[in-house]
């Protein structure tokens, strides 16, 4: 089949290298605009771009995918399908008709669960153990279109939202070329969406980075596992920030063993299990560590070269 492929983050670039190895055509990929950041304001291309400037396909962005010059670009390919990863913007009717076949979306959850901008990081964040990917028909509704195919992924206690968007990126990509196929055949079958059984994963927020130890030690790692490492969770020492990376639960039982203890104390340093810390319920050991303007360290490293103390106090922004 002839595709239009629109997708922006990494976690798209999977699914357009299914299909670039495949036997489909890549008609044109669609991304969005080039962004300026750091110091020099230097030009990044988004994970899309430079992977379909390696592979020399034909590039479209715009800031307007519905604008009336998009809709007479996208007219012009005559494509059979739209396939939709990660893009970043949302459809109108009339692009979603233009297509031979409904376009379709890869989707990283289990939908109806999750629906919306955050799903990986949801799902971490409260501590799932079960999630998939979903090849879903795109429809105007966000994320509610009938769903083509799933598939199940048992999430490993250790990943981060990095290490499971990899996971689901290359699943996705294999689901993708399977669903594809099958509309190819015609032999797909749709299911409509239980909207009873709908879940929002609301966009994360940049004061969800600040860490709150005033909550359960599990909660804590859930949300450490659900940011890192595209954002940094952060706890504030000595007037400073100081980005926790790597985390895990204390099996030690902190109300007996560290009665006097207040919320956020370092309670024991620990040169091979780390810095225990303690929280509302439970204690946390920090294992890595990435200090204020400094790269990401081993705690171990951490302690050479700063003075952190059994009875420090460890903060959240609010308290600080």
């Amino acid at each position: 089949m002839t595709i239009v492929f629109f997708g922006t983050s990494e976690f798209a670039v999977e699914s357009l290298i299914a299909i670039y190895k495949s036997e489909h055509q890549v008609l044109c990929v669609v991304t969005q605009p080039d962004s300026r950041r750091d110091r020099g304001h230097k030009v990044h291309f988004t994970p899309i771009k430079e992977k379909a400037l390696e592979f020399g396909m034909t590039i479209y962005q715009t800031d307007n995918i519905n604008s009336a010059q998009s809709l007479e670009y996208l007219n012009s390919l005559k494509a059979d399908i739209f396939v939709v990863v990660s893009y970043g913007a949302l459809l109108s009717n009339e692009v979603l008709s233009i297509s031979r076949y409904k376009p379709i979306n890869v989707h990283p959850s289990l939908l109806p669960k999750y629906r919306g901008a955050a799903p990986i990081q949801r799902t971490l964040m409260n501590g799932d153990n079960i999630t998939g990917v979903t090849i879903m028909e795109m429809i105007e509704k966000l994320d509610a279109g009938d769903i083509i195919s799933q598939r199940v992924l048992e999430i490993n206690s250790y990943w981060n939202y990095g290490a499971l968007s990899t996971k689901l990126s290359i699943e996705g990509g294999k689901l993708l070329l399977e669903a594809l196929k099958l509309i190819e055949a015609g032999v797909d079958k749709r299911v409509p969406q239980d909207d009873t059984l709908q879940t929002y994963a609301k966009k994360i927020k940049n004061e969800e980075k600040y860490l709150n130890l005033s909550h359960e030690a599990s909660d804590i790692i859930n949300t450490i596992r659900g940011l890192t490492p595209k954002i940094t969770p952060l706890l504030v020492l000595n007037n400073q920030y100081l980005g926790i990376v790597e985390a895990e639960v204390a099996s030690l039982n902190v109300s007996e063993d560290f009665k006097n203890s207040v919320i956020g104390e370092v309670l024991k340093i620990d040169k091979k299990s780390g810095i225990l810390v303690k929280c509302a319920i439970g204690a946390i050991w920090i294992k890595k560590i990435k200090p204020e303007g400094k790269k990401t360290m081993d705690f171990k490293d951490f302690l050479n070269g700063k003075k952190i103390h059994v009875g420090n106090i460890l903060k959240s922004k609010e308290e600080n």
